[in-house]
């Protein structure tokens, strides 16, 4: 805003000092006094698109954070999940191993099988924290391409708001103030263009892709955990076939 109304002042001392050529000058009156007017129409009607375009980049903000705090939801679930599965999934087994060293079962062999389910359970931890890692340079290269394009998009906006200021140090308003009033005209009507034709669907397909890969970055964090929760199911398979080589021979 201190920025508009800088411009706005600026724009203001012009026209106060073209105003005060139309006074000294006579014949070329009457089309100072139309750029005048042109100024003023033009520095209003930047603005307004400016505040358009502003709103425009903050709801396309708003649809990332929103579309990238769901996807972080939905992987944290699915985390809590397989954390829960690795912690807690070789219980039964556990108690099974307890209940045959008390039945005279081969102590140090099932001691062994113990060990080894500690270790699985740490290999299953480092794979989860894998999984989680691969998303999360997969979220970051999503946001990060949507961030970059919007801060290239901001920057344009800023530039076009000030268009009207910076035409006075490209055209010789006392000489020509026609070509300069062409220039306001035409470079409105393309900057409208430009955002309305263009970015606008530019930022609309972004949303709507980020939303799209928020679903496929979801399915692979669950893809990937859920092959360890396959890998679990393996192992814990095994480690019950092997509980019943340090028990059978005790009971024959």
């Amino acid at each position: 805003m201190c920025k508009m109304a800088a411009i706005a002042k600026f724009v203001f001392l012009v026209v106060a000092a073209l105003t005060l050529t139309i006074v000294n000058a006579g014949p070329a009156k009457k089309s100072v006094s139309d750029l005048i007017d042109v100024v003023e129409e033009y520095r209003v009607r930047f603005e307004e698109l400016g505040l358009e375009k502003d709103q425009l980049l903050q709801f396309a903000r708003v649809a990332l954070f929103a579309t990238y705090r769901h996807m972080n939801e939905d992987m944290l679930i699915n985390l809590g999940n397989a954390r829960n599965t690795i912690e807690f999934g070789f219980d039964e087994t556990r108690s099974q191993i307890a209940d045959d060293m008390l039945d005279g079962g081969d102590e140090e062999c099932l001691l062994d099988l113990v060990s080894q389910i500690v270790d699985e359970q740490r290999r299953l931890a480092s794979g989860m924290s894998e999984c989680a890692a691969a998303s999360n340079n997969a979220k970051g290269e999503l946001s990060y391409s949507f961030l970059e394009e919007l801060d290239l998009l901001q920057r344009l906006s800023t530039a076009q708001t000030e268009y009207v200021l910076f035409s006075f140090s490209n055209h010789n308003s006392f000489a020509d103030p026609e070509q300069h009033a062409e220039f306001l005209r035409r470079t409105y009507e393309e900057s409208e263009d430009l955002w309305n034709d263009q970015v606008r669907p530019i930022i609309q397909f972004e949303i709507d892709a980020m939303e799209y890969n928020r679903m496929i970055l979801v399915a692979e964090n669950l893809e990937c955990l859920n092959e360890l929760e396959q890998q679990l199911q393996t192992f814990d398979d095994e480690i019950r076939e092997k509980v019943k080589t340090c028990v059978e021979p005790f009971r024959a």
